[in-house]
């Protein structure tokens, strides 16, 4: 039945022999696969969706909605990362034409985004990285660009393929921007970090990397080691070998850096410098707007390098050692932004913004960054470059910040800036009249000086938030001291039968994400075929738990109680083969144990897979030498049925977060109306979510969302940020084109 430990030539428990191997590597692995890579299977391989039906975001949803064009072009597809990715349909589905099937995934992405009427393409930071977070085989010249590249070249596959098809009802959508002298495709880029070269003398490396080594522009910071170097082959050497340099991760946002880059972008010589190309040749006009990514980058690397080099005028300034490096950032970003008009000028971008993570931090946080500051340097930059008796205005255009419905700040941030505009609350718009000032206000002088330059600033800003289904808490700026969040309730601790091992390295990160989402998980009455269904459907219809979880808990339970071995020491001593394997079944049972009793603590899935593998593994691993098959099957069983009860817990603790104070209310006889969604007021509830609010670091608690239970996290929370005023576009990540046709179906099922 069971599996042998340390090095004996067989075992046996129950009464049934093992092979002397070593199978618990094969047998164990495919047991954990199912938990460790779950969240990207949303389907069970008996039922694959039919191909051209696509799911609606809620299995509940009755019918498909006219397009809004307006919400439609505030989506912005992404490519950068799974931590917005919407995991909606299966891997197996196709999208509405088979052409898609043809090319690869981001051109297949890009083609779906365009047939939609989606003109907003988001490319990827540089430097390009590898699985490992470093450049891999590339040199540094090549990482930094090779994003751009990736992404152009999707560009022109997915637009030929629209050519192709000659989709007039996508192509009036594309056209519709360019009537009015817009764009038919808008891509926004990211420009501050780069992988640069280390200088040294006992190393070499391609002529390209020394244009950008660490150090060829002014006003460098590292931020971080990408490769520590190494001694390379290389057969034209005289001793057959040389020293590869290190390379680091550097952030500048000087002038100089910011036209480099630009007159040596893939994009810009593609589609401003060119004019070869599919797009140009069709009248198909592309527009590039360059983004200064995290300017607050530079107040901690001042910090680092300026804490043990105080100068005498530092002695002599009265600000903070912050204060001087905040100072510093602003500095460093006006620097970039008289790079940015010069740039507009010479025709190599159409405008400029800056994508910030320290725009939704609070204002106490080191790594805060104001968004009137951004119009400051915005401001400044354009009367250095024009002159004061200019009559036009800055190319400022886009604010990009994290926002979603549990990190508010950036929601707020937003508003401001709409109201400092004339747009959503007018009435506390900042171009009112003298009278209005507050001399006591900490941004008094500030606040006066963009009144008198409003003239030179653009007449609006367009703002667009990221990360709209992944909440980090602090920001994802790190969590505070002995906290371990995303396991337990309370104080973090592992599981009991951690107790019993080596934990140290084992820990949960406490960086790990809320995802605003809900899964699909296997329902169904117990007995039948299962179908898939979401979790906040299931949890109506079904209870918290999927429906097979209990009946497959009891199973391997049973499997490991090990009662003939048990039995047997009632009547003889055992032997040491016999001890060996009932400890065996001990130690699995209190794993599956103590991880049911520990379910309804679990608070990030993600963290859930790390458990896995920092811990489930090594613990099978290294008390086993071999698994039968038997056992390894029961064992798959448990943790794909776990998996899932994770992603109920997960899912339903995160739609609590939200609800806040909100209790949902529904009677025996309404649980088949899938469309009641009956609320009331807790105040008790509120007080309890508040508390996980400030103890996670969010934004400021407003009492919570009625979300309906017929729809999914997901779809509830693109449709709010597309409803609101002041949020001009969302950044979507998309691995697949199914996400981008789900992202269309909440656009089309707003508020119009």
């Amino acid at each position: 039945m069971f599996l042998s430990r340390c090095s004996y030539p067989g075992r046996r428990c129950a009464g049934v022999r093992l092979q002397n191997c070593t199978a618990l590597v094969h047998n164990c692995q495919p047991t954990l696969d199912t938990a460790l890579h779950a969240r990207n299977q949303y389907f069970h391989p008996v039922h694959p969706p039919a191909r051209h039906s696509h799911r609606l975001f809620s299995t509940t949803a009755p019918h498909l909605h006219q397009r809004n064009e307006l919400k439609r072009h505030k989506l912005h597809i992404g490519f950068t990362s799974l931590s917005t990715t919407l995991p909606f349909s299966s891997p197996e589905s196709a999208s509405d034409n088979s052409n898609a099937t043809t090319l690869d995934p981001r051109s297949s992405i890009m083609l779906t985004a365009l047939r939609g009427g989606i003109s907003a393409l988001d490319c990827p930071a540089p430097p390009l990285l590898d699985g490992t977070g470093s450049i891999g085989g590339e040199s540094c010249w090549a990482a930094n660009r090779q994003s751009e590249i990736v992404t152009a070249d999707a560009l022109d596959r997915a637009w030929s393929a629209l050519l192709e098809e000659d989709d007039g009802e996508a192509m009036r959508a594309l056209r519709s921007g360019e009537e009015e002298g817009g764009n038919a495709v808008t891509i926004t880029c990211r420009l501050g970090y780069r992988a640069a070269m280390v200088p040294s003398r006992d190393a070499k490396g391609p002529d390209a990397d020394s244009r950008e080594m660490e150090g060829a522009f002014g006003g460098d910071a590292r931020v971080g080691v990408l490769d520590s170097g190494s001694v390379v082959e290389h057969g034209d050497q005289a001793d057959g070998e040389w020293v590869k340099p290190p390379v680091a991760l550097v952030h500048n946002l000087s002038e100089e850096y910011v036209l480099h880059s630009l007159r040596t972008s893939p994009l810009v010589q593609r589609y401003k410098l060119n004019g070869s190309t599919n797009l140009t040749t069709n009248k198909r006009k592309i527009q590039i707007v360059s983004l200064a990514h995290n300017p607050e980058t530079q107040i901690s690397a001042h910090l680092v390098s300026k804490q043990n080099l105080e100068t005498d005028s530092d002695k002599d300034d009265s600000r903070t050692p912050l204060q001087r490096a905040r100072r510093h950032m602003k500095q460093c970003l006006t620097s970039a932004f008289v790079g940015y008009e010069k740039a507009v000028k010479e025709g190599l971008i159409d405008a400029y913004g800056v994508d910030s993570n320290g725009l939704s931090l609070p204002k106490h946080h080191d790594m805060y960054f104001g968004w009137r500051d951004v119009l400051e340097c915005a401001a400044d930059a354009y009367l250095e470059v024009n002159g004061k008796d200019c009559n036009g205005r800055s190319s400022l255009r886009v604010i990009r910040l994290p926002g979603n419905l549990l990190e508010t700040r950036g929601l707020n941030v937003a508003r401001n800036i709409c109201s400092f505009f004339g747009g959503c609350d007018a009435s506390s718009q900042e171009e009112g009249l003298p009278s209005a000032e507050d001399p006591n206000d900490p941004n008094f002088q500030q606040k006066r000086k963009l009144r008198q330059l409003r003239s030179i600033l653009p007449e609006s800003i367009e703002v667009h938030v990221t990360r709209p289904f992944t909440a980090f808490p602090y920001g994802g700026t790190g969590w505070e001291p002995n906290s371990s969040p995303g396991l337990t309730e309370s104080s973090g601790a592992p599981p009991l039968f951690l107790e019993r091992r080596d934990a140290d390295g084992k820990k949960i990160d406490a960086k790990h994400p809320i995802r605003i989402l809900d899964y699909r998980v296997e329902s169904g009455p117990v007995g039948e075929e299962p179908i898939l269904d979401w979790t906040n459907h299931h949890y109506i219809h079904h209870g918290p738990r999927p429906s097979m979880y209990q009946s497959v808990l009891n199973s391997a339970l049973s499997h490991f109680d090990a009662d003939s071995i048990l039995e047997a020491s009632k009547e003889r001593e055992l032997t040491v083969e016999e001890r060996e394997t009932l400890d065996g079944c001990k130690l699995l049972r209190d794993m599956i144990h103590d991880l049911d009793t520990n379910l309804d603590t679990m608070k990030s899935f993600a963290a859930y897979e790390e458990y896995l593998i920092n811990v489930a593994v090594p613990l099978l691993y290294g008390s086993f030498e071999e698994l039968d098959e038997e056992s390894s099957g029961v064992l798959q069983n448990f943790f794909a049925a776990h998996g899932m009860a994770v992603r109920m817990v997960v899912a339903r603790w995160t739609r609590e977060m939200i609800l806040g104070g909100w209790k949902r209310v529904i009677s025996e006889e309404e649980k088949e109306d899938e469309k009641v969604n009956t609320h009331v007021w807790d105040k008790e509830k509120e007080r309890e979510v508040a508390k996980q609010w400030q103890s996670l670091g969010l934004g400021e608690f407003t009492g919570g969302d009625k979300i309906p239970e017929d729809e999914t996290l997901q779809e509830f929370s693109l449709k709010k940020l597309l409803n609101d005023e002041a949020i001009r576009g969302i950044v979507v990540g998309c691995s697949r084109p199914d996400h981008v046709l789900e992202a269309l179906r909440a656009a089309d099922s707003s508020k119009k």
